[in-house]
């Protein structure tokens, strides 16, 4: 969809999930969400077209995770992009 339309994605919403099982796709009865950079998104692939999408601004939302602590998610996804994503 990228390559279909180049230059119109300026921001980019970030959330991951620990499973590649359905209903992934939903987040009615789904407690599978991950701190970016733990789970099972590619975000290295997808960020590696991000000249081409013309990504201007990434926002990280963190749903609840198994371990319901969203400070420590988002700590932990922060350190995920500065660490494994974004170098």
């Amino acid at each position: 969809i990228i390559k279909k339309y180049p230059g119109r994605f300026e921001l980019f919403h970030m959330k991951d999930m620990f499973t590649h099982e359905a209903p992934y796709f939903t987040t009615v009865g789904v407690n599978d969400f991950a701190p970016v950079g733990a789970g099972v998104i590619d975000f290295k692939r997808i960020l590696a077209a991000k000249d081409i999408a013309g990504m201007k601004y990434m926002i990280v939302e963190q749903d609840l995770s198994r371990d319901n602590d969203p400070f420590r998610d988002i700590q932990i996804s922060i350190t995920n992009l500065q660490t494994k994503i974004l170098v």
